[in-house]
């Protein structure tokens, strides 16, 4: 493998782990703010 797809291949990882991170922080975003509405 070459250095270029070396580096392809660890910014594709990076953004997937992004765009993860991102979800789960809304999917954990929307349950606070459900549990919020609920509580009041």
């Amino acid at each position: 493998m070459t250095g270029m797809e070396k580096r392809f291949l660890q910014l594709a990882i990076e953004l997937e782990a992004l765009l993860f991170g991102e979800f789960i922080l809304s999917q954990v975003g929307k349950v606070f703010i459900s549990l919020t509405l609920l509580h009041f």
